[in-house]
């Protein structure tokens, strides 16, 4: 984000409360949660202990939210208010609800839309436009020597020996050959129009006509023996490759529709109230403040830009602070089309079946008991028989002995389900102080300095490694991600 050096623009930027904040008297404490407070000197000492951890304000800051995260969640655990009925599941899971509903009704749409027969699938096969072929790869790289080359033909003479003698191509290619993405799938390629292919390949491919092999056919991969199927044998795969491609020119049409027909308008303040809301998501979390408007229905405000940021990875966050104004509306259109997508399935009651419901119930319980044990919340933060307020003691105390754990290198980051974090933040009181992260950062530097400074008397012990370790699936912040390599093409 574009920054200025005047007051004003700090004001403008960070918000009253926030310049407030590097004025008062709250240097010697870092973040406030549900009670429990983390001191300038204890996140100082985290930040040094940190193996690798540049001393940086945003270092700071992502340790004091960690913290905050993982205090908000031991006291909720201490005060029995992690709930498990499907009201809470629905408040922490809303973002994997709202993507199976989408999908679900999106999924209906495409299903209306894209009826296709046999008879287009086998008009797509003679048009020739795209070929469906097998293959069965004998790896030799450029880098391979003669011998290793020589080895890698003779098994291709052997397999093409076999196959004009009437074995099983399919069970062959699942058998010897060398590319593991058509392997699995007896040799297959997805549906492709010439070109698609490294030369030697793509000729050869062309070539042939329906049922017919090639001979050994070389290219920088090794040696391959290439089929073309005939029409009954790759007819449904066609069917199956022009829905998708069907789908993915639908979805466009689609998601432009639902703003044109709903009257989509960005506010000219968008940018500015979502950067604005970044700097002070406490302060923002409930705003009304339109974004993007509709001709009718609520319009999504930054109240529901949090929200959905909350879903999103961590790191996103700063990609928004630093995005221009063009991506940032048309991160806001994304967002409100997504809204009236979710509009539309609720009108047509679309829900989730009872499998998913217990899916997501399970996993939702399996994330919650290990971070449970993670952090040591066992039956002495439980026990109803103990007090509220002696459980709480010794969460925060839980909590600590983690921290010190995870600097110590003995212990990892894992991810609160979903967006609990978020939930817990909304209904605990919770607060970061500026004046205090920006000490905290200066109390590291200093001691850092102090340290480097100080002659060495004699060999010193190594401490154990104290490096923060983040588990799988990102920073408990909330949010999760992946995805699938697509299918490798000789």
């Amino acid at each position: 984000m574009r920054r200025l050096f005047l007051v004003a623009g700090i004001l403008a930027v960070a918000g009253c409360s926030n310049f407030r904040d590097l004025l008062s008297a709250h240097a010697d404490v870092a973040a406030e949660a549900a009670g429990q407070t983390l001191t300038t000197d204890r996140l100082a000492e985290m930040l040094g202990r940190a193996k690798g951890a540049q001393l940086t304000r945003e270092t700071a800051e992502f340790m004091a939210s960690v913290w905050t995260d993982y205090t908000l969640f031991a006291q909720a655990v201490a005060a029995n208010k992690i709930e498990m009925d499907s009201a809470a599941l629905a408040e922490v899971l809303w973002p994997e609800i709202a993507e199976a509903r989408g999908a679900h009704w999106y999924d209906t749409l495409t299903a209306r839309r894209t009826q296709l027969s046999p008879a287009v699938a086998d008009s797509v096969y003679r048009a020739d436009s795209v070929r469906v072929l097998q293959h069965i790869l004998f790896t030799a790289q450029p880098t391979a020597t003669a011998e290793e080359r020589a080895t890698a033909r003779r098994s291709a003479e052997r397999t093409l020996a076999q196959v004009r003698g009437g074995a099983n191509f399919g069970l062959l290619a699942s058998q010897l050959s060398g590319d593991p993405g058509s392997r699995r799938d007896e040799g297959f390629l997805p549906p492709s129009a010439r070109g698609a292919f490294v030369t030697a390949f793509d000729s050869a491919g062309w070539r042939l006509a329906p049922g017919q092999v090639s001979g050994i056919v070389e290219t920088p991969f090794g040696y391959h023996i290439i089929r073309r199927p005939a029409v009954e044998e790759v007819r449904q795969r066609i069917v199956s490759w022009l829905g998708q491609d069907a789908s993915r020119r639908l979805d466009s049409i689609y998601m432009d529709s639902l703003g044109i027909l709903n009257d989509l308008k960005i506010s000219d303040q968008a940018p500015a109230l979502m950067r604005d809301a970044l700097e002070d998501r406490e302060g923002k979390k409930s705003s009304k403040k339109a974004l993007v408007s509709f001709k009718s229905g609520s319009p999504l405000t930054v109240a529901d830009f949090l929200k959905w940021l909350g879903a999103l990875p961590p790191q996103f966050a700063s990609q928004v602070r630093e995005a221009p104004d063009d991506q940032l509306k048309q991160f806001a259109r994304a967002l409100a089309t997504n809204q009236l997508l979710l509009r539309q399935a609720d009108s047509a009651g679309i829900g989730l079946s009872q499998a998913e419901w217990q899916s997501l119930d399970q996993g939702y319980r399996f994330q919650v008991d290990s971070l449970k044990m993670s952090i040591g919340l066992g039956a002495d933060v439980t026990d109803s028989t103990v007090s509220v307020d002696e459980r709480k003691k010794v969460a925060a105390l839980r909590v600590e002995s983690f921290f010190n754990e995870l600097l110590e290198g003995r212990a990892r980051l894992r991810p609160l389900p979903s967006t609990l974090a978020q939930v817990l933040r909304n209904r605990d009181q919770n607060r970061t102080y500026p004046a205090g992260i920006q000490r905290a950062v200066e109390l590291a530097e200093a001691a850092k300095a102090a340290a480097g400074a100080a002659p060495a008397a004699g060999p010193q012990p190594t401490a154990p490694g104290a490096t923060i370790q983040p588990a799988p699936g990102g920073a408990p912040i909330g949010g999760q991600q992946g995805g699938a390599p697509a299918p490798s093409k000789p």
